[in-house]
């Protein structure tokens, strides 16, 4: 089962109610199709790997930033997720995520350890997949530990309307110039907070993606 099969259950136990579109169209229980190809030429030169054919979103993540500001992140089949910033309703960039890794702190003194001061989330790079990421959010020019990015997310899956349930992310943003592709390939990573005695840990890989990159149904 994916990541999202375990948190949501099966899909015969859904009853979507008929979203009204996001940013591009995107909504919940709608489709994305990505264009694989160029990913698929890159090669190894990537640590991303395009989700393949006709992807459902399953679940829909909305997160306030202020300053009018908002995450909207769609949770597609195969632990994928498109993340639409805008302000004041208008996109500021598109990224597609690949989840590459969880891990799930037995409780809190373990997940602790994660956000604490000189935690690896905060850290000046970070290397995964055999490749060195350089951290974005914070001081980009100091050799010190950021604390991470702190925010709120309310996470839809049976309804539009009513939050399935939300959480907090302690979360911070890696990225590097990926050789002869004049383009950036990105690390989230993001120790995540449920609720009591609830906790995760995810390792993200993304890419920036255009409209033209994507089928939206």
């Amino acid at each position: 089962m994916s990541w999202l099969g375990k948190i949501f259950g099966s899909k015969e136990e859904e009853t979507p109610q008929s979203a009204p579109p996001g940013p591009l169209g995107l909504r919940l229980k709608g489709a994305v199709g990505v264009d694989s190809l160029p990913f698929r030429v890159a090669g190894d030169r990537l640590v991303f790997a395009a989700p393949e054919g006709n992807q459902l979103i399953e679940a829909w993540g909305e997160v306030e930033l202020g300053g009018g500001s908002r995450l909207h992140r769609y949770y597609l089949t195969d632990d994928a997720f498109l993340q639409v910033s805008t302000t004041a309703g208008q996109i500021d960039d598109v990224k597609l995520f690949v989840f590459h890794e969880t891990r799930n702190p037995s409780n809190q003194t373990a997940f602790n350890e994660w956000v604490k001061r000189g935690s690896q989330i905060g850290a000046p790079y970070i290397d995964l997949g055999g490749q060195r990421y350089d951290r974005v959010w914070g001081d980009k020019d100091a050799a010190e530990w950021a604390p991470p990015i702190v925010f709120d997310e309310k996470v839809y899956n049976k309804s539009f309307t009513e939050p399935d349930y939300d959480l907090t992310h302690y979360a911070m943003l890696y990225q590097r110039l990926v050789p002869g592709l004049d383009r950036y390939e990105y690390v989230i990573v993001s120790a995540e907070d449920y609720g009591p005695d609830e906790y995760c840990i995810t390792f993200s890989v993304g890419v920036d993606v255009s409209q033209a990159d994507l089928t939206i149904t």
